[in-house]
């Protein structure tokens, strides 16, 4: 083919048609005839920069994509025809590589142009070179992108650039992604004058779903996203994922698809929708969380399980390769502080499996998220994990100042230590080498009158030893239910960010161990007012209060904390798996500790010794050793077992009231084999030889225990109850049931704010679950139920022993 485009030569005076543009050569540079003498130092040949009278027409001006150390994807949309990029080092005379540029659209109007064989860590300068429908050659301005570092470089740190929900979801915030390029990105990160900086400075843009306001509305993409990100997208790689509103009208992701040219390394079937990308000891990776949510997504339980394995397969290579950073990029929040029905297990399952690398390596890991409008930073309790709702750079924000929304839809999550209901953008600065680390810095504008973009918080995740041990000051010997506080000190006070405590019944922190951390203990916790004091407005954003300001974070009044929220195992791993809203609960996950089993919760029963300890972690996430172990205890009684027979030692069902169906207490003998958890004899459903009835399918006994002698107790709110069952079944078919129900004098049942029933799904292997709680005023007896639903086979498969029903008062 023949191409039209005048050459300006450096000597100048005349234009000449350069003719094959896959030749990286012309006539001028030739190679010389046989036995032509040379001279001894010929000058160097100058090649000259490819220009003609107009640009291309371009629908969406040229961005990148794919960016790598040798590596660089160039794409655009044009009606123009046979178009080129020409490549060379930035501001050199070197020959071109020219490539043409192949379709990437079905109807051919979106061109890629991949550049290979490209030098490390080295600024390219490039052209766009396209023929109008009248033929006449077109050539852009000169672009620049830089390609990527490899090890042998020396690069020692990268930037990038963390936004999310590029949306367009009211007319009236169209300025903010302007403003956030030009007074943000081409301002604050780069020099817009020398756009060739904004290559220079940052390595990647990535923005986590949410890219257009309906995926399959064309003009979204054109004018919504590259529109208004013109001035940056030709010289700073975009990294993007698919988020719901990329999905709309859009469910193959044809335009998305279309427009994205992610590395090609995810897996088979579901090419574009995950995949990673590595810049030197970092390694990024996309994923979609579109078909693993629930309330805002399309739940695929077999695509959850595909890009789940390969995830994990993406994580044991970046092992395998020492990678010091890992970090994910997915749409819909695990767990989101400003919009509570934005979550999805299937994003916490992926979390988990970063924090896990974490565990195993030391590295410093993290995920950018955004589905809500709002910035979000936080940390993970156990592990040196980031947190990152990375958005609003368009969509709307959160509402903070109405009442409504904050009442249903927001969570003061002790995960997340900062969240601002605001437009802006975050950048990430990567260090590495033998002092690694990681630090944010979120930065607020974007509306017309807020583009200072001031950096509004700052976090540095850096590995280093932490030797701040704790000791106690108070908190031991035998206390007041009413007035139990803790207390530690440390040598070095001021370089503390936050404190845990860990409280069990077991000396040796074994078994159940509640977790107290987040935001009562962290020097700071922004979130937010009730909504009728919130300041702020939707243009400008709304006004977060640091509801730490002057709290004591090495003192913990224990009593006063539990009077106000639940303590649990894990903290707000509980949050992850049991969500809000019923859509959000897709399904149970393997992940979660407790099986979709409620958790226990800490209360302060009288009669009880409890142990604690503490550590400390410093303002780089790293946390100190454990304190030694402390204990203190409670005046009080605990009852002996209420129930009779609840062994079933008695061989029958006696003090039991059959209430449905056939409970009997069967032997190894009548089970296969399997045994009781102690003694010989265990309750179970229909069936083992028992008999059979021929109603369907549930067995159930129940006995009921007077406790109105402890009345006077129980009104003054002083009686704690604690009911426990060893629960099994034989293959987790059949589904055993542990359940309780409170009556008052009059025999009509009581509210209690205790989930009121427990399962189990243990194959053969005997499982304690807890039902416990202070009683409500008004109790005289309780009713305990033990039994199950048949689901498979004849016999029915639910088994009981050691049912125990104690009071502590």
């Amino acid at each position: 083919m023949s191409s039209p485009y005048r050459i300006l030569l450096a000597a100048g005076a005349s234009a000449l048609l350069l003719t094959g543009c896959n030749d990286s050569s012309s006539s001028s540079d030739a190679a010389p005839a046989p036995g032509t003498e040379q001279p001894g130092n010929p000058d160097p040949v100058v090649v000259p920069a490819p220009s003609a009278e107009q640009p291309p027409e371009f629908i969406v001006r040229p961005y990148l994509q794919a960016p790598g150390s040798d590596t660089m994807t160039v794409m655009f949309e044009t009606e123009n025809t046979q178009p080129q990029v020409w490549v060379r080092p930035f501001g050199s005379s070197d020959e071109f590589q020219k490539i043409d540029a192949g379709v990437h659209s079905e109807d051919g109007l979106v061109y890629r142009a991949v550049m290979s064989g490209l030098q490390s860590n080295r600024l390219y300068e490039y052209y766009v070179l396209t023929n109008d429908a009248g033929g006449v050659g077109r050539v852009t301005q000169a672009f620049a992108f830089k390609t990527w570092p490899d090890a042998s470089d020396d690069v020692e740190q990268a930037r990038f650039i963390a936004i999310s929900d590029t949306q367009l979801d009211r007319e009236i915030y169209e300025v903010v992604l302007n403003n956030v390029v030009t007074d943000g990105f081409m301002t604050e990160e780069c020099n817009g004058t020398q756009p060739e900086t904004c290559a220079e400075n940052i390595a990647a843009i990535t923005i986590s779903g949410d890219v257009v306001q309906t995926g399959g509305n064309r003009s979204n993409w054109r004018d919504q996203l590259f529109g208004r990100m013109a001035d940056i997208t030709p010289y700073v790689p975009l990294i993007t994922v698919p988020g719901n509103h990329d999905y709309y009208s859009n469910a193959e992701l044809e335009l998305y698809r279309t427009y994205m040219s992610p590395p090609e390394n995810g897996s088979v079937g579901y090419e574009d929708h995950w995949y990673f990308i590595d810049y030197l000891d970092l390694r990024l990776i996309g994923l979609d969380s579109y078909p693993i949510s629930g309330a805002h997504g399309s739940f695929n339980r077999e695509t959850l399980a595909v890009q789940r394995q390969w995830l994990r397969e993406t994580l044991l290579d970046a092992e395998i390769q020492q990678k010091t950073f890992v970090m994910g990029m997915f749409h819909h929040g695990c767990l989101s502080e400003m919009w509570n029905v934005g979550e999805s297990i299937g994003s916490c399952e992926m979390v988990s499996e970063l924090e896990k690398y974490s565990d195993r390596t030391g590295a410093v890991t993290g995920h950018f998220f955004g589905h809500t409008h709002s910035y979000s930073r936080g940390q993970s309790l156990n592990t040196p994990h980031l947190w990152l709702n990375a958005a609003s750079a368009s969509g709307y924000i959160e509402p903070l100042d109405n009442a409504d929304h904050q009442n249903n839809q927001i969570s003061d999550y002790d995960t997340f230590e900062v969240s601002r209901s605001e437009f802006g953008y975050s950048v990430l600065t990567y260090r590495f080498g033998a002092d690694a680390s990681v630090t944010l810095q979120r930065k607020k504008g974007g509306y017309d009158g807020d583009t200072e973009f001031e950096v509004v918080d700052e976090v540095t995740f850096a590995s280093k030893r932490n030797d701040n041990l704790p000791q106690a000051t108070a908190g031991t010997g035998e206390l007041p239910a009413t007035d139990i506080q803790l207390a530690v000190n440390v040598g070095a006070p001021e370089q503390v960010h936050e404190v845990q405590w860990q409280i069990s019944e077991n000396e040796q922190f074994e078994g159940v161990v509640f977790d107290v951390w987040g935001n009562e203990t962290r020097r700071h916790n922004l979130f937010y007012d009730e909504a009728t004091q919130v300041g702020g407005d939707e243009y400008q954003g709304y006004e977060a209060i640091d509801t730490q300001q002057g709290a004591d974070i090495f003192r913990l009044n224990l009593s006063e904390l539990l009077s106000l929220k639940t303590v649990r195992p894990g903290g707000d791993d509980y949050y992850r798996w049991n969500k809000r809203f019923a859509s959000q609960n897709t399904h149970v996950s393997s992940y979660d500790a407790y099986g979709g089993q409620p958790r226990p919760t800490l209360g302060l029963k009288p009669g009880t010794t409890y142990y604690w300890r503490a550590r400390v972690r410093d303002s780089q996430m790293n946390w100190s050793s454990w304190s030694e172990g402390y204990s203190f205890s409670l005046a009080g009684t605990r009852t002996p077992n209420l129930l009779t027979n609840g062994d079933a030692e008695a061989g029958d069902l006696s003090a039991w009231t059959l209430s449905s169906g056939l409970v009997s207490a069967i032997t190894a003998n009548n089970n296969g084999g399997f045994g009781a958890a102690e003694g010989d004899y265990y309750f179970a459903g229909r069936g083992f030889g028992q008999g059979l009835p021929g109603d369907c399918c549930t067995d159930s006994a129940f006995q009921q225990v007077d406790i109105s002698s402890y009345g006077q107790d129980i009104d003054a709110g002083k009686v704690y109850l604690d009911l426990s069952a060893q629960m099994t079944t034989w293959s987790a078919d059949d589904i055993p049931e542990l359940r309780i129900e409170l009556r008052d004098a009059n025999d009509q049942p009581l509210a209690w704010n205790q989930s009121p029933e427990r399962t189990s799904a243990s194959i053969k292997s005997w499982e304690t679950q807890s039902i416990e709680g202070f009683l409500p005023a008004g109790v005289r007896s309780v009713v305990v139920h033990i039994g199950g639903e048949r689901k498979a086979g004849n016999d029915n498969d639910v088994y009981f022993d050691n049912v125990s029903l104690s009071l502590l008062y």
